[in-house]
């Protein structure tokens, strides 16, 4: 079915965004859990995109902080310094590699808008905690779920729990497409 898919791509000339892909992006958010998505070229792109689009929404201001793990992906990092925001960066957890939820609180100031974080190496971070935090300081979530894709937390799927979720669709993931990335937002 793959091949044929991608031999009526060829076929057509159309092998970059189209009806296909916007039949995907339909499909795609309805399984992610999310109300939007939007197909961009990389999961890096998808990131930045997401956090751009939530500085803009949220009405950040250059300076504002971010919270997000130490142990990181640079892909997962860079849009928090390219947006003018100041990464605050928080301890893992041995094992998971995810961030440490028992340090997060600790780490808010006035300045403190949102959290962004990754699912590291398939491993979910604790979303209930980072969910109750973010509603107790109006924080906005971001979840990268570029690792992570397919994996459930209380029975849902990772990516349906922020504001906005992200996914890459290099090799080196879950599901490929050569290249390729989402945003999925509500």
């Amino acid at each position: 079915d793959e091949v044929i898919e991608s031999v009526e791509s060829l076929i057509s000339t159309w092998v970059t965004m189209g009806k296909k892909v916007r039949s995907f992006e339909s499909q795609f958010k309805d399984y992610v859990g999310q109300k939007g998505a939007l197909m961009v070229n990389s999961g890096s792109s998808a990131n930045l995109l997401a956090l751009s689009a939530l500085k803009i929404f949220y009405k950040l201001q250059d300076g504002d902080e971010v919270i997000t793990s130490a142990v990181n992906f640079p892909t997962t990092l860079n849009p928090i310094i390219q947006n003018n925001l100041k990464p605050l960066l928080v301890d893992a957890e041995m094992g998971t590699y995810n961030i440490d939820t028992s340090l997060i609180e600790d780490s808010i100031t006035d300045r403190t808008k949102g959290i962004v974080l990754a699912h590291t190496l398939g491993n979910t971070f604790g979303l209930n905690e980072i969910k109750r935090i973010c509603n107790k300081y109006n924080l906005f979530l971001m979840e990268d779920m570029c690792d992570a894709f397919g994996s459930k937390y209380d029975q849902e799927l990772v990516g349906s729990f922020g504001d906005v979720a992200t996914l890459s669709f290099y090799p080196a993931h879950h599901m490929t497409m050569g290249e390729g990335g989402a945003v999925f937002m509500n």
